[in-house]
């Protein structure tokens, strides 16, 4: 086994126990349908089966791919995006940005798997893009204000300030535009490796409302960066015969995101990570029901308030998508189904309480 082959080995099996383990945090999001936060793009839902059947083959095929000769795994990849595709027009809380990496680097392993160095140039368009534009939407208050305090070591003799968090953001952005230069390539995936180990640690389940499922994705760009690093001496951009696969990446790891900056892009086509820039739902529910009696957050008054994301994340493993229209319909959802269900807010928790 030689040293490249020993690489991308270790790559291949980081990115399959990660995808299966995201499959298995996430199945009750991908593989069923819920009863108050799917939102289909149709006017029904297929049942659990089909669901689950579809999500199934959309899973499994990508690692069948790696294993294969390129001429059938391509064609595996495609039927593996078509049903990711078909599970998001049923319920569009699947689409999710850590979902478009996974398919990008099994991607680039699958269709470029005979060139070592065109291979290190897909995942440098992954990965810069990622870090530059996540970057950029850091540099925004929610981050500052909410995200960034619990990334801070407070035992340090200084006081964390909103110029540390704003620090934060433009080092993961410099750090992204260096994976891109030779030179400092090594420093930037040094830099970004501490960042993956923070970020583990720091925003882990015990601190994030049970956000889990991001945690594996957050071990697969460590080994991603680790592998960046120690061929860094591939520091020539070759594309040669595989522009169709850079253009797509570039796409979605560049075009869509650096839209996002200056024009609407639904948010999880923009790698917003941890940016905390969109708005969260907090469902009003006039009476108290015995189904969501555990995820009240003001158990002394006479109402309800849920916190969507926490609800989702707690009973499907996912996030909900971000974005009004969504909410709204995942109101209807309530409201056809518990008739006290009142509204959603979108402020802070701490001043509905203050309404209530």
């Amino acid at each position: 086994m030689n040293f490249h082959f020993s690489n991308r080995y270790v790559l291949n099996a980081s990115l399959i126990i990660c995808w299966l383990a995201t499959a298995f945090i996430g199945f009750n999001g991908f593989f069923k349908s819920h009863d108050f936060l799917t939102v289909s793009l149709f006017d029904f839902q297929i049942p659990d089966v089909l669901t689950s059947l579809i999500a199934v083959f959309a899973f499994l095929l990508p690692v069948i791919a790696l294993f294969i000769n390129v001429r059938i795994a391509k064609w595996l990849l495609f039927i593996s995006v078509f049903l990711y595709l078909l599970l998001i027009l049923f319920d569009l809380h699947r689409l999710t940005p850590y979902m478009i990496v996974y398919l990008g680097v099994f991607s680039a392993l699958i269709l470029l798997k005979y060139d070592s160095s065109i291979l290190y140039t897909a995942l440098l368009i992954v990965a810069s893009g990622i870090y530059i534009f996540n970057g950029l939407h850091k540099l925004h208050p929610g981050f500052v204000n909410d995200i960034a305090p619990r990334l801070w070591f407070h035992f340090l003799p200084f006081n964390y300030t909103n110029t540390l968090g704003y620090s934060f953001a433009i080092l993961e952005i410099i750090a992204g535009l260096f994976l891109l230069i030779p030179l400092t390539r090594k420093l930037a995936c040094i830099v970004l490796l501490v960042m993956h180990i923070i970020i583990i640690w720091k925003l882990g389940p015990w601190n994030m409302d049970g956000y889990v499922i991001v945690i594996p994705w957050n071990f697969m760009m460590i080994v991603t960066l680790i592998y960046l690093f120690r061929k860094s001496a591939l520091s020539t951009f070759r594309i040669g015969s595989a522009q169709t696969v850079m253009i797509v990446l570039g796409v979605f790891f560049w075009l869509l995101p650096g839209l996002s900056q200056v024009i609407w892009i639904p948010e999880n086509l923009s790698m917003m990570l941890y940016s905390r820039k969109s708005k969260s739902g907090y469902l009003i529910i006039n009476d108290k029901i015995e189904l969501l009696r555990s995820y009240d957050r003001i158990p002394e008054k006479e109402k309800m308030l849920i916190s969507l994301q926490h609800y989702s994340m707690e009973e499907r493993g996912i996030a909900i998508h971000p974005e009004l229209k969504i909410y709204d319909k995942i109101l209807e959802n309530f409201k056809s189904k518990i008739a006290q269900t009142d509204r959603i807010y979108y402020i802070h928790p701490n001043k509905i309480a203050e309404k209530l």
